[in-house]
């Protein structure tokens, strides 16, 4: 039994636990629900040593855990896997491992690494999982990564596993395959916390769920009791419904822009391939006219990245053409790109922001040479502050102060930091990967509305989405990719009709 005692824990002024108390039980999936900033993380980093709370205790089987200590946390049986994985990528899959375990098994540093190879090889069989211990970590996809962490925090732990947003940064296939080997360590007596935005997902694995709203207890029961609806008020104490275009806004672009209007973006006959010679992109053509979402549907990995590369410049382009407005681009004209593209990316942490950097400055990246904010090159504090906070307001960034570090906001919260960058000052074109990755319910469904926002200003908006029911609710149409070639889609063509397309059926 794992016990959480009158759990309270402040940053400042800022409340993010007060008085939480929970009780887990082994052989059972526990769904810890909230809005970003509710205090999901810090409680489950409070239970893995990372974090000391203010106020309460962690017992374990009645006896007291040692608080602020991961080796303690990791002795009693506690692992974590965390939404951004701590891997280095340099190193192979068993120097990782070996990494986690540390001294604190000297048996298997005594006689070699081959007794923790067979450990881990092992694990991976039961969990049917094809692992090679001497694989470098850095040439895995996201998913098998994940499936490292979990090697790790079962090997140094093994009675209780946290899962942090777990699925956020699977494929649809990975995340069934994840949810499957749920079931593996349940019946391994294993009690496995799982924390998710995905209601569906919680509904389907989990015997019993916790909301935290603000930080307090809200809700703490079977997870049957509750649709997912009533999961979802709970969690935003008010009653939330993603955004959907009708059939006759997704046919119409809207009213006030001329249908001859030329595409905003265009990509004609793009190819991108490796050094070696791999194709990436194999000849793709699209057009995303003022006013209109072109949804990009495609399992990960197999073209989205490079797409997404070769637009923004990252990367260079074998044949083909770039164009904005009709006009050119290429990847050395950069200035004329930041003008009129806005650019989301998969990956804030190492894409999006500079985590050392305050919340104002992130928030400034893109306009900074603006006027308003600049003076000859000098900045202007005041206005930077003003903008910052009008900004962190409307998307709701739950902060401490502007001030602070971008790396001390949680998942959703820098997220929401990104969302507000890229849409701030009506950009003209409009790139998003995966955009609502790691936000709540409530979240999602106000980026959703805020990019429908922009598609009615006349922004064109090409939509990368691993998600497809947000996708298909957002999109005038939607394309397909599948191993570096673009397929239209019918337009009517449901969920499961572009799902056999994405598997290349």
């Amino acid at each position: 039994m794992l016990e959480f005692q009158q759990i309270s824990r402040s940053f400042g002024p800022v409340v993010a636990l007060e008085n939480v108390s929970l009780a887990l039980s082994p052989g059972k999936v526990y769904g810890i629900l909230g809005e970003n900033g509710a205090g999901k993380t810090t409680l489950m980093n409070i239970a893995a040593g990372l974090l000391r709370p203010s106020h309460g205790r962690i017992l374990i089987n009645g006896e007291p855990l040692a608080l602020g200590s991961p080796r303690a946390a990791q002795g009693a049986g506690i692992g974590m896997v965390h939404q951004h994985f701590r891997l280095a990528p340099r190193l192979t899959v068993l120097e990782n491992v070996a990494l986690a375990v540390g001294r604190r098994r000297p048996r298997d540093h005594r006689a070699s690494a081959e007794p923790l190879r067979q450990r881990l090889l092992q694990y991976a069989r039961e969990a049917s999982w094809p692992m090679d211990p001497d694989v470098r970590v850095e040439r895995l996809s996201i998913g098998q990564q994940q499936r490292v962490e979990i090697i790790k925090a079962i090997l140094t732990g093994g009675r209780f596993l946290i899962l942090d947003e777990p699925t956020a940064v699977l494929t649809p296939e990975e995340a069934a395959q994840l949810l499957a080997t749920l079931k593996t360590l349940v019946a391994r007596q294993v009690a496995v916390i799982f924390i998710s935005h995905k209601l569906n997902e919680i509904k389907t694995v989990c015997d019993y769920v916790a909301v935290l709203r603000r930080g307090r207890l809200v809700y703490d029961g079977p997870a049957h009791a509750l649709t997912t609806a009533e999961l979802a008020e709970k969690m935003v104490a008010a009653r939330v419904e993603l955004p959907r275009l009708t059939a006759e806004e997704r046919q119409a672009l809207p009213a006030d822009l001329p249908a001859a209007a030329p595409p905003a973006l265009q990509l004609a006959a793009v190819t991108v391939r490796r050094p070696g010679g791999q194709i990436l992109l194999n000849n793709v053509s699209l057009a995303v006219a003022p006013g209109e979402i072109l949804g990009i549907a495609g399992v990960d990995g197999i073209g989205q990245a490079p797409l997404a590369q070769a637009i923004t410049g990252e990367t260079s382009i074998s044949s083909g053409a770039v164009l904005f407005s009709g006009q050119p681009v290429n990847r050395w004209n950069v200035r004329r790109r930041r003008r009129v593209l806005a650019y989301i990316p998969e990956d804030r942490q190492r894409q999006a922001l500079v985590l050392p950097l305050s919340i104002i400055d992130n928030l400034a990246l893109n306009n900074y040479r603006d006027p308003a904010l600049s003076w000859r090159g000098w900045r202007m504090k005041r206005a930077w502050r003003t903008q910052a906070q009008r900004q962190i307001s409307l998307f709701d960034v739950r902060c401490n102060a502007p001030t602070d570090a971008a790396a001390s906001l949680s998942g959703g919260n820098q997220q929401k930091v990104v969302v507000a960058r890229e849409l701030f000052g009506a950009p003209a074109i409009i790139l998003a990967v995966n955009p609502t990755r790691g936000l709540d319910i409530g979240a999602t469904a106000f980026v959703l509305r805020q990019l429908l926002a922009a598609r009615q200003r006349g922004a064109a908006i090409l939509l990368i989405h691993n998600d497809l029911d947000e996708l298909l609710s957002v999109s005038n149409r939607v394309m397909v990719l599948y191993n570096g070639n673009l397929v239209p889609s019918p337009r009517e063509a449901d969920g499961a009709a572009i799902g056999r397309l994405m598997l290349g059926l």
